[in-house]
Parts: C-alpha cells; sequence; structure tokens
C-alpha cells in the first residue's frame, strides 16, 4: 500500500498538469470564427420566439447543421446569456470533459505493469495538440459532437467487453449520446451506425447478442434521430440541411480530401504514431479485449472516408480533430505493451518524447510564420512575399534535414492548394477575419439607431456571420449556406469549398434587395481603405451601375442598388447616393482620400501598405507624374504591387511591351495575383502579340471563372482573332454571372471585330 500510494499521486498530478497544460493551450487559441454567427442568430431568433430561421418573418431555411448546439445556445441566450459570450466557456468546459473521457478510458485500459507512467501518454498528447486547442472554442460546435461521439463509443465499449464477460447490462446510454452526436453534426448519424452495426456484428460473433439489447439500442438511435428527421422535414421542407446542398450537392471531391488528409497526417507526423497504433491494437489482442480497436476503427475509418469525399472541409482539419482522443487512448495502450519486457521503459519514454515533438513542429511553426493581417485563402493566396517564406523547410530547425524536408516540402505544397480553394483555412485567418466584420456588424446597427438605414432594410452579402448578427438587418445570403434557390442553383465552374455557387443580381432584385455589397463582404469603406478606391475605379472602367454614398467621418457606402436609384433614394432619405460613373464626385472623393493617405504616409513613411495606398489613389486621380516614383521604389524592392502599378501606369502611357513585363514581374513574385495576369494579357493585345494575349487570359479565367473583366477580355480578344465561336462562349459565361457587360461582348459579336 505504501508503495503504490506515491506512484498513484503521481500519475494523478501528471494527469492534472496535463489538464493545466490543455486549457492554457485552448485559450492560447481562443477565437470565435464568422460561421459560428450563423448559428448564433438562430439560436437568438428561436430565443426571442421567431422559430429556427435567419431572417424572421421570411422563408424558413435550415441554414445551420448543428442543431442541439444552437438549442443548447437559444436556451441561454433566453436566460439573457449571449451565445458568443456562452460558446468558448461551453466548448472550454466540454474541452475539460473531453480530458476526462480520455483519462479515464487510459487509467482503465492501461493495465498495471512494467510502466503504468504510460497512462499519462494519452492526455499529454492531447494537451501539446494544436488541432485539440484551435477547436476548444472557435463558437462552433465542434467540441460538443467530439465528447458525445467519444463518450458514446467509449461506452459501447466497456458495455461489449461487459456483455462478453457475461454481465447483463446493456442499457442503451451509448446509444443516446451517439444520437445526441447525430444531432449535432450530420456525420454522427455515420459514425454512430457504423459503431453500433460493429458492437452487434462482436457480440454476434461471440454469441452473446441478445434481440433485447439490439432492440433497445436501435429504438433509442433511430427513435431520436428519426425524430430530428421528421422535425426538418415539416419545419423546412427538407431531409438534410440545406447546408448540404451549398456546399456538397451530391458532388464528391476525392481529389482534395485526399490533399488534406494527406496534408494533416504530414503536419501533425502521424507515421510516427505507427508503431505504438499496432503495438496498442496487439496489446488489445492480447488481453482478448478485440472490441476496444474495433469499434474504434469502425468510428474513425468510414468517417476518413466521408471526409475524404466531400474534399475535406473549410476549416483547419475540423472533422478530423475527433481521431485524436480514439488514436491517443491506443497508442498510450501501445506504449504500455512495448513496455512489457520487449523495449525499455527509457527507449519507449523517449519515442513518446518524439510523438509529442512530430505534433508540435510544424503546427507551432505555422502559427508563428502566419500573416498578421488578414489575407483571404492564405497562403494559398494573398500576400506573395509572405506565402512565399511561409513554411519554408530552410526556416524551421527540425524539418531542414534530408529526408523531413521533403515532407514539409510536400506539406506546404498541399496546403497552398488546398487554401487557394478554401480548404483548410487557418484559425488565425479566421480570427483576423472576424476582428474585420464584428466593428461593420455594430456599425450598421447603430446606423439603424441613427436613422441613416430603415429597420427593414434588406442586403446582400457572401459573409452572413457577425455582420447579420450584430447589424440584425435582413440579409441575402449571396453564397446559399442561409438561402434555398442559391444553394440549388448551379455551381461554378472553378470548385471552391462552400463558396462555389452565386446569388444573380436578378434574383436579388426579385427578392427585394436594396444594397447589394460591390465589396463580397463589407457594405461600409474607409477613406484610407484601398478598397474603396479599386471597387469604384473597376466600377468606372467595366461600367458596372455601382454607388456610393457618404456617412460622414470619412466613412462611405458602396452598393449596387438591385431596386434601382428611383426607388432606392425614397428609402434611404438621409443618404445621397452618388453613381461611381460620375466624375465630379468621384474625383471629390479621390482627393479626400489622397489626403487622408498623406496623412499616413507622414505618420509612418516605411509603412508599406500606406505607401501603396498613396500611390494607387494617386493614380486613380490621374496623377501619374506624382504616383510613378513610389512605385518604381517598391518595384525596385521586387515588390509584386509595385509592379503591378508600375504596369499599369505604363500601360496607360501607351509603354505597353514595358507595361507586360512589369505585369510579368509581378506574377513572377505573386503567381496568385489575377488583376496582374488580366491586365497582361490587355497589354500584349495592345503590343500586336494576340495570340499570346489570348493564352494568358484563358489562364485568367480559368484562374478566375467568376471575373467579368477577364472573361470580356478574353471573349474581345478572341472577336479580335476571329474567333466568333469562342466569344459567343464568352458572352454565355458572361450572361450566366449576370453581368451587363455579357450584353456589351454580344453587341460586339453581333458587329464587327474590335480590340479591347
Amino acid at each position: 500500500m505504501t508503495g503504490s500510494f506515491p506512484r498513484a499521486l503521481w500519475l494523478r498530478l501528471g494527469l492534472l498538469a496535463s489538464l493545466v497544460l490543455l486549457v492554457g493551450h485552448a485559450l492560447f487559441y481562443r477565437f470565435l470564427c464568422d460561421d459560428a454567427f450563423i448559428s448564433f442568430r438562430y439560436a437568438h431568433n428561436l430565443a426571442a420566439g421567431h422559430g429556427l430561421v435567419f431572417n424572421p418573418g421570411f422563408a424558413r431555411v435550415e441554414g445551420y447543421t448543428n442543431f442541439l448546439w444552437v438549442v443548447v445556445l437559444a436556451a441561454f441566450d433566453f436566460c439573457g446569456a449571449k451565445p458568443e459570450h456562452v460558446a468558448p466557456v461551453l466548448s472550454i468546459l466540454l474541452t475539460v470533459a473531453l480530458w476526462g473521457l480520455v483519462a479515464r478510458a487510459a487509467w482503465r485500459w492501461i493495465p498495471d505493469g512494467p510502466w503504468r507512467f504510460a497512462i499519462l501518454l494519452p492526455t499529454a498528447w492531447l494537451a501539446v495538440t494544436r488541432s485539440v486547442a484551435v477547436w476548444s472554442t472557435s463558437g462552433l460546435e465542434t467540441r460538443l459532437f467530439e465528447v458525445l461521439v467519444v463518450a458514446g463509443v467509449f461506452r459501447l465499449i466497456d458495455d461489449v467487453a461487459a456483455r462478453g464477460d457475461g454481465e447483463r447490462r446493456m442499457l442503451p446510454i451509448a446509444s443516446i449520446y451517439l444520437a445526441l452526436a447525430a444531432l449535432t453534426r450530420p456525420d454522427g448519424m455515420l459514425i454512430g451506425g457504423a459503431a453500433m452495426a460493429t458492437a452487434a456484428a462482436i457480440l454476434a460473433l461471440r454469441r452473446r447478442l441478445r434481440f433485447g439489447d439490439l432492440a433497445a439500442h436501435a429504438l433509442v438511435f433511430g427513435g431520436i434521430v428519426g425524430a430530428h428527421l421528421l422535425f426538418r422535414h415539416a419545419y423546412y421542407g427538407e431531409w438534410v440541411p440545406n447546408t448540404y446542398y451549398a456546399k456538397v450537392g451530391g458532388r464528391a471531391w476525392w481529389e482534395m480530401g485526399s490533399a488534406y488528409l494527406a496534408c494533416f497526417a504530414i503536419e501533425y507526423a502521424v507515421w510516427l504514431w505507427i508503431p505504438f497504433l499496432f503495438a496498442g491494437v496487439r496489446g488489445f489482442l492480447a488481453d482478448r479485449r478485440a472490441e476496444a480497436p474495433l469499434l474504434l476503427a469502425a468510428a474513425v475509418v468510414p468517417h476518413v472516408l466521408y471526409v475524404a469525399s466531400i474534399g475535406g472541409d473549410h476549416f483547419e482539419f475540423r472533422p478530423v480533430d475527433l481521431y485524436f482522443p480514439f488514436l491517443f487512448v491506443l497508442m498510450g495502450r501501445g506504449a504500455a505493451a512495448l513496455c512489457d519486457g520487449l523495449l525499455p521503459r527509457v527507449g519507449v519514454a523517449l519515442y513518446a518524447a518524439v510523438v509529442a515533438v512530430g505534433l508540435i513542429a510544424i503546427p507551432w511553426q505555422s502559427h508563428r510564420q502566419f500573416t498578421r493581417e488578414y489575407a483571404v485563402g492564405f497562403p494559398g493566396l494573398g500576400a506573395a512575399q509572405e506565402r512565399v517564406s511561409f513554411l519554408d523547410p530552410a526556416n524551421d530547425p527540425l524539418y531542414r534535414w534530408p529526408i523531413v524536408r521533403r515532407l514539409a516540402f510536400a506539406h506546404r505544397d498541399l496546403l497552398r492548394g488546398m487554401t487557394s480553394r478554401l480548404v483548410g483555412v487557418r484559425q488565425e485567418e479566421h480570427a483576423l477575419f472576424l476582428a474585420t466584420v464584428v466593428p461593420e456588424g455594430r456599425r450598421l446597427r447603430a446606423l439603424v439607431a441613427e436613422g441613416v438605414l430603415p429597420q427593414d432594410a434588406h442586403l446582400a452579402i457572401n459573409a452572413v456571420g457577425a455582420i447579420p448578427y450584430y447589424s440584425d438587418l435582413r440579409v441575402l445570403d449571396r453564397l446559399g449556406l442561409t438561402d434555398a434557390a442559391v444553394a440549388k442553383s448551379a455551381p461554378g465552374e472553378l470548385r471552391v469549398m462552400a463558396h462555389d455557387r452565386h446569388a444573380t443580381f436578378e434574383y436579388a432584385t426579385a427578392s427585394g434587395v436594396d444594397l447589394w455589397t460591390d465589396h463580397p463582404v463589407n457594405l461600409l469603406m474607409r477613406l484610407d481603405d484601398d478598397n474603396l478606391i479599386w471597387r469604384l475605379d473597376a466600377a468606372r472602367a467595366s461600367g458596372a451601375p455601382v454607388y456610393f454614398a457618404d456617412l460622414g467621418n470619412g466613412e462611405y457606402l458602396v452598393a449596387r442598388l438591385p431596386q434601382g436609384i428611383e426607388k432606392t433614394a425614397p428609402r434611404f432619405p438621409k443618404l445621397a447616393f452618388h453613381a461611381a460613373a460620375n466624375d465630379a464626385f468621384y474625383l471629390s472623393l479621390l482627393d479626400a482620400a489622397i489626403e487622408a493617405r498623406r496623412l499616413k504616409v507622414a505618420a509612418n513613411p516605411k509603412a508599406r501598405e500606406a505607401t501603396v495606398s498613396l500611390g494607387s489613389a494617386l493614380s486613380a486621380r490621374g496623377r501619374d507624374d506624382e504616383a510613378l516614383p513610389i512605385f518604381r521604389a517598391l518595384a525596385d524592392e521586387n515588390d509584386p504591387e509595385g509592379w503591378y502599378n508600375l504596369g499599369t501606369i505604363l500601360a496607360r502611357r501607351g509603354a505597353y511591351g514595358d507595361a507586360a513585363d512589369a505585369f510579368r514581374r509581378a506574377l513572377a513574385v505573386d503567381p496568385s495575383m489575377g488583376p496582374a495576369r488580366h491586365n497582361l494579357g490587355v497589354a500584349l493585345v495592345r503590343a500586336g502579340k494576340l495570340d499570346e494575349a489570348i493564352v494568358v487570359l484563358r489562364e485568367s479565367v480559368a484562374a478566375e471563372p467568376s471575373s467579368e473583366g477577364a472573361i470580356y477580355t478574353l471573349g474581345v480578344a478572341l472577336l479580335t482573332a476571329g474567333d466568333r465561336q469562342g466569344a459567343a462562349t464568352c458572352v454565355g459565361q458572361l450572361e450566366a454571372l449576370g453581368t451587363a457587360q455579357g450584353a456589351a461582348l454580344a453587341k460586339r459579336l453581333a458587329g464587327s471585330p474590335g480590340t479591347p
């Protein structure tokens, strides 16, 4: 007794230390993501008595996939606790519960032996894993889902073992957990069904299966899940969530899903787990506990295939985060088995430490090296210089060495490819994005309170999380997550995770939308925001009917008006809308923007972004002589935006050959710079290199299938080259996008060929 007590005490202290580390790790990565606010809005509307709807008083659409999570948050909201405050706290508490499930399983399933301290490994690995820490907050249902699945599968393992030992207990507790998991996420049905079917098969082979137990589990699981399905169909008229149509719609994406899983395996050094996993399976088999590895496999393997089939997930390894608790317990059992006369305890302990290093190395570097400014789809898209250096193995103390360096390069290539299609987007990007939309949502609410915007104003935007939640305005989701018609529309040619279905302008007009944001997300822009000038300048170049209105204090509203200026202006009597094409008002805005940028540059002359902004504003104003030295200096530093803007000015001056060279230099530094590729094509046409221009413009359209300018320019170039059939195809693409340029190109096609 005296000899065992100190060891038991040390084990408990070790477990407690892992819990403290896990909670600290989770708090380090604490964040909310914009998508969570979709669920928050549904929860708030339910608590307020509006029902489970996104826009109260309008069509019911199930734009969430986490029914139980929404209901739980609604209950707290009804009691006065806001979802955005409750969700992170609940997730941290659920993380503690997950730790408890893993610690309990390790304590019970890792037998006493040469190295009892192996029971500390599963929770220690859990504590140092970035993915576990990241999904301990976020505002999403991830941790609730994992706790329910892990509790259900672990209970099922115990039940099968007990039945095998002759005990008469098979209460349907596991099926309750798994059914609640299915109400939390739809893939819970797959896991629950596979796990319970496997448990039944194991018991049948052991001649221990009882019809009463089977019927009880089937009735409980089927009753809970079936009741929710019937509710969904009765309430929404669908058997699946609307998000299924918006994100998947019956299409498989095995190539991207395989890349997602491969990236995960490299990032967390899964190959290092194999000895422990193999030894863990052998250890359970030696103990005649085959049900443990079989049921763990039943929960993981079908789900892996499911994740691969749908292309992974928009979020960084969120669906596969579930596997860590299962596999770490199995690995802990393997570590104990290896100490049983096969390897010295010191050797196993050192290898366990190597596994921990593998869990930490790349994930920590990904955080340390991530851009500090929001850039969509980083590192596949975004700031070129940071993207090129991001996760360069030469800068990594471990992955710079031969053999593992090749893995690091493969991981970086996979991550770039994924994020360029908005798959596996990192936690840091979600946190940075939320910081850009929360202020806008709150500002819109203030504008309603001030009477600048009517309470029933109807917006159309792409990001329908924090902005609709905080503004409390009616919103049309242009990507279709919360709109049934858009979700069931035809996807775009380039598949992008949850971003390849788009509302048409005509649909917005028919739906009564007042303001269609010209920017994908933001309705409001400031004088020192480059998007303000870029958007208005692009509208002037393309002839798009974009309007802006001065809100005062350097703030502007920029949007298209689906109902037309005649109907919109009376609904917004405190706003004076001006067309971007109106030279007087546009130039007045540019002058104000230039002065605002000069002040920023004067305050910090070395600030690159402010310098680029000033140059862009000067160029847009036609003051190229002042802008040219700014961009030449940036180009001398091989800055892609310096080269791009230099090329733009040179093209305006008729130096098309030099302009084409500048655009090529910009693309050499940043191959993802779509406008540079488009403008390169235009410059080549102007320089008389039509064949080369068409190749470049085809590449531009392939990279950005929804780029109106690229499609239009390609169409004109093809028409100039005599390819009327190719130009007609471009007309069809523009008409599918619902743009005015389709009619313009069709008119040119009906007449005679011209030049861009």
